[in-house]
């Protein structure tokens, strides 16, 4: 299973598309002039009679310009239209949603399902070793949506849930949230981590979420 979901990879790999064709265009233009118009040996090197500090103005193309700052304007803001999308599904919340909280401290997370009613739905209450540590596992269910709200005792942590591709800071004396809505295409297990650096036992600092049918 890709990270993030379908809006998320679409979007990586049309990104992926456009770095190509630009990548391509660029380099093969500068492959070209590069030796189309190189010197030779024993030829004058000032073919054009360019005079240094004096710009050349009957070299001056004004279509290119335009057409070279036009182009990429226009691409640019398309990419960034279409990054909306993304924006949107991780910032906007379900009215209905499932209220978990995630307290991070150096090096643990707890988890608070303690407003929702239904153990089935949300879960904390298991943990599972993992290379010798015990690691709190959360389970959710698939097509039920969330609301994760997060507190830091300490100092700035960063839960990352690596198969859903988000993530988001919590910040000592600060709460901030994310929203996200498991599907059935997760229903397995998989990992969170902070991927804020923390101190010494940051790299031990994960959790195990569960979304389950």
């Amino acid at each position: 299973m890709k990270a993030g979901g379908d809006i998320f990879n679409d979007l990586f790999d049309e990104f992926t598309l456009w770095a190509i064709l630009v990548g391509i265009f660029t380099f093969s233009w500068l492959f070209h002039h590069s030796l189309k118009y190189r010197s030779k040996d024993g030829s004058d090197n000032n073919i054009d009679n360019l005079t240094p500090g004096v710009f050349p103005v009957e070299n001056d193309d004004l279509k290119l310009e335009v057409t070279w700052t036009v182009v990429p304007f226009i691409l640019i803001v398309y990419l960034t239209f279409i990054s909306w999308g993304p924006l949107d599904e991780i910032w906007t919340e379900d009215e209905d949603a499932h209220i978990v909280t995630i307290t991070a401290s150096q090096w643990s997370w707890s988890f608070d399902c303690s407003e929702v009613n239904n153990t089935d739905i949300c879960d904390s209450s298991q943990t599972m070793d993992v290379e010798g540590r015990s690691n709190v596992i959360l389970s959710l269910k698939a097509g039920e949506s969330y609301t994760f709200i997060l507190y830091s005792e300490d100092v700035t942590h960063s839960p990352f849930f690596v198969d859903w591709g988000i993530k988001e800071d919590a910040l000592p004396g600060q709460e901030t949230r994310m929203y996200y809505t498991p599907s059935t295409d997760e229903i397995g297990t998989n990992l969170l981590y902070c991927a804020e650096y923390c101190g010494d036992d940051h790299g031990y600092m994960t959790a195990i979420i569960e979304v389950h049918a």
